[in-house]
């Protein structure tokens, strides 16, 4: 049997997930990793009474409770995500949602630390709060629209403004999938677009810039510009991630100070911000509570791994 200290969440194919593995078993820690796509592999008791929950993995049974766990790590996606598709088989269906609420479940262990815990996260994942948060903190914020009509709000057809999905978009059509990016529109294409299938979010441009995608583990504070050929992007990186370098820097105190701040008043001890460097001033964008960041560790050697197992070991 093997108490366990530390409980990672995640997927098989969640190749983030295996840094910590790797940095974990260097440090001799007991860790266990449960992979969502493979509950049903595993023999499962989560005994209520005794706030224990035993796990059998290839005729090796692990044991979880409060007087061994010191964190879980959970890198899956919010728990809440539509889990109901009707394309897919009963079975499946049945899968998703029941596991998923055993995740739920999971939060009876309130007496340990979490990274991040699924209920914060979900709260968290709310775009327009966050902008509140930020705002509140003292970080400047583009202005902002949640719509789906234009019609009582200002826009002027000469500019340039961004327009992105209220929530992270993955549609697919037939064996393929599409991942939706925010996109930058004239002020003339706004208005000639149409809003009422689906609330959208419009933001003002905010252009030259150069993006800034910080990750905060704990009080720890990792901070990497993003530019192509030394130059700022325009529109959205992502599109060109594979031709962008990471380059690591250093952030004026007050800004690390305000990044630390929003991610706790989420709830949060994990959180991949973005941020937009315009004319000497730091513009907050958004977010992410389940952010990746291997990326960052091997372009531009922040050591997010080796933070995020100092605050999972230190955790009580």
């Amino acid at each position: 049997m093997n108490n366990v200290e530390i409980l990672i969440i995640s997927d098989t194919m969640d190749f983030t997930t295996d840094y910590i593995c790797i940095e974990l078993k260097r440090r001799n820690v007991n860790y266990l990793r449960i992979n969502r796509d493979k509950f049903n592999k595993y023999k499962i008791v989560f005994d209520i009474n005794g706030l224990t929950l035993n796990i059998i993995i290839n005729s090796r049974k692990y044991i979880i409770d409060e007087n061994n766990l010191k964190a879980i790590y959970y890198r899956a996606p919010i728990y809440l995500h539509d889990t109901y598709k009707p394309n897919l088989p009963l079975e499946k269906q049945l899968y998703r949602s029941q596991w998923t609420a055993f995740l739920r479940n999971l939060t009876l262990f309130e007496n340990i630390k979490w990274m991040n815990n699924p209920i914060d996260t979900f709260r968290a994942e709310n775009k327009m709060l966050q902008l509140k948060y930020a705002r509140d903190i003292g970080f400047i914020c583009p202005n902002t629209y949640l719509v789906n009509s234009i019609e009582e709000i200002e826009i002027n057809k000469n500019s340039n403004y961004i327009m992105k999905s209220l929530d992270t978009v993955l549609l697919r059509n037939g064996d393929k999938e599409a991942f939706v990016y925010s996109t930058v529109m004239t002020g003339d294409e706004l208005m000639n677009s149409e809003y009422q299938l689906a609330p959208v979010v419009i933001q003002e441009y905010i252009y030259p810039k150069i993006d800034l995608r910080v990750t905060v583990v704990g009080d720890d504070i990792f901070a990497a510009k993003i530019e192509k050929n030394g130059l700022g992007i325009d529109g959205d990186w992502r599109k060109e991630k594979e031709n962008v370098e990471f380059i690591e820097v250093e952030l004026p105190e007050e800004i690390k100070r305000k990044c630390i701040q929003i991610v706790s008043e989420l709830g949060l001890s994990f959180g991949g911000i973005d941020l937009i460097l315009h004319n000497n001033e730091y513009y907050f964008v958004e977010v992410n509570p389940t952010g990746e960041w291997a990326w960052l560790v091997n372009n531009a050697g922040l050591e997010i791994d080796i933070s995020i197992c100092d605050y999972l070991q230190n955790s009580r």
